[in-house]
């Protein structure tokens, strides 16, 4: 029984005694890789500046956590429409192009109809007839209050008043679906020609009529999006959801081989999910609103969500030089008779931004100053 004890302390003895030497030995190696990447690198003055080099120090810059997504440029619904009409008639006159600008009551195009005349002849029949029936019903209303006229006939006054006061009306408000002015209208300018007009500010993305075609009511004709207030509606996968919060930065751009990125902030986020795919809707706004012009609704666009924003030591990713699968910077040794001396230092970086690359051990380089633009052609 003691044997095995005696055994057993000596079993650990030498595990422990075995693993510290491997700790030593890893150690060991990583200083001897170390020292043997810190080779000296001399430039002259000359050299230095007529190949555009800068130094720096590592500074504080912010990192986010990038949350991909997808999504398409889109406009709010107010800021679509589509025309018809509310009678019948023959296209009369049209001018339109897709793409064309428009601007709200521009006259998009003609209809024509011998209705329409019809509507504008009981319309002005109508406002005769109301001049003479408001006058006896104010007539009859003063009879009765001096006891000279029966309660029947101011009732018989009152109500024919009353209906062709709100037949005139109805006339009224069908002619102005017809963009034709009521209030103007004379025996000596009825027309048979109605304009239609745009609803909205926009550009026309659909003509679906031509000149002589007969247009029925509500029939599409034309359609127009207005790009006054574009936004991004983005899917987000459910997974990630819990990291968006509004104000968040994103930055996107259309699939491109010379693509441009674009910047848009997290303003509203959905509170469903799509059953097909498990994503959120999350609405977003640009930050440029004169970006808008560059974009036209229903453009397929990829995004980056920033999230967990913070700051890290750092340095310009032009510093840093990758080698054999290792990092390294070049820091400034000294500078004597115009000369520089550099000694080649291995670097351990972490996340990286369109810029700047985080530095893990940048206590080891505290004011220190670093080759931070042109050091590619250096180190070898």
């Amino acid at each position: 029984m003691k044997k095995l004890k005696i055994l057993s302390l000596v079993s650990m003895v030498l595990f422990l005694t075995i693993g510290c030497s491997e700790a030593n030995k890893n150690d060991e190696n990583e200083n001897l890789q170390e020292t043997n990447s810190e080779k000296e690198i001399v430039l002259t003055k000359e050299q230095f500046f007529s190949s555009g080099m800068k130094l720096g120090k590592i500074t504080p810059e912010y990192f986010s956590e990038k949350i991909r997504a997808t999504g398409m440029i889109m406009v709010p619904p107010q800021y679509k429409a589509v025309v018809s009409v509310y009678y019948g008639g023959v296209v009369k006159d049209v001018r339109l192009l897709e793409g064309q600008k428009v601007k709200k009551g521009t006259v998009l195009f003609l209809m024509e109809n011998p209705d329409y005349v019809q509507m504008q002849q009981e319309y002005l029949k109508a406002k005769r007839q109301l001049k003479y029936l408001e006058a006896e019903y104010q007539r009859q209303k003063k009879l009765l209050d001096d006891n000279i006229t029966s309660q029947k006939k101011y009732m018989k006054a009152e109500s024919d008043y009353m209906t062709m006061l709100t037949n005139f009306n109805a006339l009224g408000k069908k002619l102005r679906l017809l963009n034709i002015d009521p209030t103007n209208l004379t025996f000596e300018n009825i027309t048979t020609v109605a304009k239609i007009k745009s609803p909205i500010n926009g550009y026309i993305t659909d003509v679906n009529i031509t000149k002589g075609e007969y247009l029925s009511p509500n029939e599409v004709a034309v359609s127009i999006v207005g790009t006054e207030h574009l936004h991004l509606e983005l899917k987000v996968f459910e997974k990630d959801i819990s990291k968006i919060q509004k104000g968040q930065t994103i930055k996107f751009y259309v699939p491109d081989k010379n693509a441009k990125h674009y910047e848009g902030e997290v303003f509203l986020i959905g509170r469903s999910v799509n059953e097909t795919d498990r994503t959120i809707n999350v609405h977003g706004h640009l930050k440029n609103e004169q970006d808008k012009a560059r974009f036209i609704p229903g453009m397929y666009i990829e995004a980056e969500i920033l999230v967990n924003n913070q700051r890290y030591p750092a340095l310009p990713s032009t510093a840093i030089v990758n080698l054999d699968d290792r990092n390294y910077i070049l820091v400034k040794k000294s500078f004597d008779n115009n000369k520089y001396i550099f000694i080649q230092k291995l670097v351990k970086i972490g996340m990286t931004n369109n810029n700047y690359t985080q530095i893990i051990d940048a206590g080891k380089f505290k004011d220190s100053e670093i080759l931070v633009q042109g050091a590619f052609q250096l180190i070898k």
